[in-house]
This record gives structure tokens, C-alpha cells and sequence, in this order.
């Protein structure tokens, strides 16, 4: 049996990320400051980048289009770092925030359909469905439990 790369990559890649999301407020429960855990993380980020500028033998090639889209991609995975390290982890709870974080491939799916033209599946949709369904069984029960506290609605005071 032929053994896909990718998949391994892919099945390593969320174990490495399962074990983050379960560990990642652990330093800023000990008084580690986020925005400190983000920094530290952005250092991190040096050592896949080493690895793969290694694995192109230290040659880049870039045209102006890949600059940008590179400088894009870099920004907002970036800055969805940022919102989640200085605000998402420090106002909420880890096991309930990485299922709302998971639903990112829904994104993904829809813009490789449209923008690189993949092709989509019925599976596909029964699996996102099923996923989006799975999120929506978690947020309710932790509703039920009162782990999550409803905001009340603020009105404006006309006094």
C-alpha cells in the first residue's frame, strides 16, 4: 500500500497543533503575558523557516506577484495569531475556542473551489456540514452547563 506524503504531513501537523491548542494557555495561567506568548511563538516561526529555505538549497525565487501574495498570506495568518494569543485565549477558554478555530477549512474549501478551481464533492459538503454540526452540539452543551456565560445586551440609556 503506497503511503501519501501529504497525509502524513497533514496527520502530524494536527497532532502538533492538538497538543498546542491543549497547552497553550498553561504559560499564561503561570503569568506568562500573551502578547509575550506571541512573540516567543513569531520566533518559533524561524525554524520552518530555515528548514525550508534549506530544502531550496538557500536560492529564493520570487516575482513581484508571489511577494504579494506571500506578503498576504503572511499578514493574515499573522494577525489571526495576534487576535488569538491577546484575545481570544486571554477572554476565553481553549477547549472551546480551537472547535470555533477549526471551522477555517469551511473558508478554505469555498476558496479552493472558487479561486484555484478544486473540485468539490458531496462528501466534502456532508463533511462540513457534519463538522459545522459538531461545533454547533459543543457550544450549546457548554450553553446548557453554564461554562459559557451570555453577555446581557447592552441598551442605550436614554437618560
Amino acid at each position: 500500500m503506497k503511503i501519501n506524503h501529504w497525509l502524513v504531513y497533514a496527520l502530524v501537523t494536527t497532532l502538533f497543533w492538538g497538543v498546542w491548542g491543549a497547552l497553550i494557555e498553561i504559560p499564561e495561567k503561570n503569568g506568562f503575558p500573551a502578547t509575550l506568548g506571541y512573540t516567543v511563538w513569531a520566533f518559533t516561526m524561524l525554524i520552518p523557516a530555515s528548514v525550508g529555505l534549506w530544502k531550496l538549497g538557500w536560492k529564493i525565487k520570487f516575482t513581484s506577484r508571489s511577494v504579494v501574495y506571500g506578503g498576504l498570506i503572511g499578514l493574515l495568518g499573522a494577525g489571526g495569531q495576534l487576535i488569538l494569543f491577546t484575545s481570544a485565549l486571554t477572554e476565553g477558554p481553549a477547549y472551546l475556542i480551537f472547535p470555533i478555530i477549526s471551522l477555517s477549512p469551511v473558508i478554505t474549501i469555498v476558496m479552493a473551489y472558487f479561486l484555484l478551481k478544486e473540485p468539490l464533492s458531496w462528501t466534502i459538503f456532508g463533511g462540513t456540514a457534519l463538522l459545522m454540526f459538531s461545533l454547533w452540539i459543543v457550544y450549546s452543551e457548554e450553553l446548557k452547563q453554564g461554562y459559557i456565560k451570555k453577555e446581557p445586551s447592552k441598551k442605550l440609556s436614554t437618560s
